[in-house]
């Protein structure tokens, strides 16, 4: 039986004031919203490219919002809306979401590193088909990716118990404890605040420019 592909992205709805919180303080909601929202379209744009994989947009609080339908539309995404409480909760039932529908392999990533390359996300497939797990690091412990083989979800809930700011720590940690095979892809980088959302335009316009010089 062949085996499926699911590709999980998750997102808010763009509501000022409950979407990138700590960028917020330094430019306001409206500049804020708009900012996040380009994050959604750039990575949902990207996603959408990627064959062989079917895509989800996993929506919180839920996926009654119009700009969450169009893109959903647009990109051609299934949505589903996240439940749980803490975030290692939400993952866990997503995983668990597209595990129900028959999907083997199942990769997840967030909207907060807008300029994460989609090579990233072919290799989490590829480093699926022989290890149970696979991370994304981010350079201040948190995670731009996370995947797992369906027959393993189970195994990883008391692992997925993030939000503690040292979430990739704690994940080989207790994966180091635990008989599961992983792997890390290369670390990359969010943008949470002013200073990560200038690095990402200074980030953007070099790369603009290599482009452009080749």
């Amino acid at each position: 039986m062949t085996k499926k592909n699911a590709l999980i992205t998750f997102v808010k709805a763009p509501v000022p004031g409950t979407v990138k919180t700590r960028l917020q303080a330094d430019i306001g909601a409206e500049r804020t919203v708009k900012i996040y929202k380009s994050f959604v379209t750039g990575l949902t744009s990207q996603c959408a490219r990627i064959k062989g994989v079917d895509k989800f947009l996993g929506c919180a609080p839920s996926d009654d919002h119009p700009f969450l339908r169009k893109i959903a539309f647009t990109n051609r995404l299934e949505t589903f809306n996240q439940m749980g409480k803490t975030l290692g909760e939400r993952i866990f039932n997503a995983f668990r979401h597209c595990a129900q529908k028959g999907y083997s392999e199942i990769v997840l990533i967030g909207s907060d590193s807008p300029s994460m390359p989609p090579a990233f996300i072919k290799q989490a497939f590829y480093e699926l088909r022989k290890n149970d797990f696979v991370i994304g690091p981010c350079f201040d412990q948190g995670l731009y990716l996370i995947g797992v083989t369906a027959g393993n979800i189970n195994r990883l809930a008391s692992i997925l118990q993030l939000d503690t700011g040292k979430d990739v720590s704690v994940i080989l940690k207790k994966l180091s404890r635990k008989n599961i095979t992983f792997t890390m892809l290369p670390f990359w980088y969010d943008v949470d605040n002013i200073d990560d959302y200038q690095f990402l335009k200074l980030h953007l316009s070099y790369m603009n420019n290599t482009l452009h010089n080749k």
